[in-house]
């Protein structure tokens, strides 16, 4: 999977680092690296929804690297 093909709202499975549990995700944006600081990209993710508060979203970040070998498209 390239990070920098997908669009806002691309349904994509990512896997756990340290299992093999897959979720589903959406991806928002990616914020290209700048400044010496690597390039991120923002996904929903439903499951991590209300984890810290009731109020959160369930945002999480990933690395071009992490989701170019832990994504897949749906």
């Amino acid at each position: 999977m390239k990070p920098t093909t997908l669009k806002h709202g691309t349904k994509i499975i990512i896997q756990e680092a340290l299992s093999k549990k897959k979720m589903i995700a959406f991806f928002i944006r990616r914020q290209p690296a700048a400044g010496g600081r690597k390039a991120i990209n923002i996904l929903r993710v439903p499951e991590f929804e209300g984890l810290m508060s009731p109020d959160d979203p369930g945002i999480t970040e990933m690395s071009d690297y992490d989701l170019s070998r832990r994504g897949e498209y749906v």
